[in-house]
């Protein structure tokens, strides 16, 4: 097409793309799952535990005890937790292959700790 690589540059990318082949470098031998790394934020992390559990820990009398629930984030299908969110004043034990400097300040400041997985 007359232009395509010039002055209609933008048009072909935005509306045609692929019409001039391939761009870029080649990745030889890619394995997707290298970079399997779904996330979970803060905020959703206590839905994560089980409702019989989460009631028994956020309750007021439970405030005081020395136990605290565990999160292994990998079975439920994350890798990675992110620092979006409030956290309740609950210690809780979290499990997981990569974690947010965010996240882990909250959780710390939460009486929490994480565990970091392979």
């Amino acid at each position: 097409m007359a232009g395509g690589q010039h002055h209609h540059r933008t048009n072909l990318d935005k509306y045609h793309p692929g019409y001039f082949g391939k761009v870029g470098m080649r990745h030889f031998h890619m394995l997707k799952n290298h970079y399997w790394k779904p996330s979970v934020n803060l905020d959703k992390l206590w839905t994560l535990v089980p409702a019989e559990t989460r009631e028994k820990y956020l309750s007021p009398s439970a405030m005081k005890s020395d136990t605290a629930p565990v999160v292994d984030l990998l079975p439920l299908g994350y890798a990675k937790l992110l620092g979006k969110g409030r956290l309740p004043e609950v210690p809780i034990i979290v499990k997981a292959r990569y974690v947010s400097k965010l996240a882990e300040r909250k959780i710390k400041e939460a009486g929490g700790t994480i565990v970091l997985e392979a």
